[in-house]
């Protein structure tokens, strides 16, 4: 988190040193679903990784991933054409929330790798009373239901 706010000090200043630090992590466009998972799970604490399997499904995409959670599966709600990474990232922020949040770093947007970043809630919510909120905002889009960050470039 301090390497936020050191960005968020100074953005312009920092900026090159924030898209080279282990902070983010780094999605493309192609990166399979399951991998995505595991790339959370790698900046996540033992007791708060992700629980899932990856089965075979008879809809066209092939594939399901089953999120498990308290005793209960939830399946991935993907189209039943293709599998998508920001279906994959929503499902994955509904599995961790409210304990923590991910947010796509917006220098990245528009590219065919995005960049996020996962904290706990209560540091996001800092960082927005240090800083405002609507300057972490502006550098740092909070995935939620609906988001759409993948589409945004012509690569989607």
């Amino acid at each position: 988190m301090e390497m936020i706010k050191t960005f968020l000090s100074a953005p312009k200043q920092y900026e090159d040193a924030f898209w080279e630090s282990d902070v983010l992590i780094w999605i493309d466009w192609r990166e399979y679903d399951e991998d995505i998972i595991r790339y959370f799970n790698e900046k996540l604490p033992d007791g708060d990784k992700i629980d899932f399997v990856r089965k075979d499904s008879d809809k066209e995409r092939g594939v399901d991933i089953i999120l498990k959670k308290n005793g209960a599966c939830m399946p991935i709600p993907y189209a039943d054409a293709y599998m998508d990474r920001d279906t994959t990232l929503i499902s994955i922020q509904k599995y961790i929330a409210p304990k923590y949040q991910i947010r796509c770093y917006a220098g990245s947007l528009a590219c065919d790798t995005l960049a996020f970043c996962m904290y706990p809630a209560e540091e996001w919510n800092r960082l927005e009373q240090e800083f405002g909120a609507e300057m972490v905002n502006r550098y740092f889009v909070p995935v939620q239901e609906g988001s759409r960050l993948f589409e945004m470039g012509t690569f989607a």
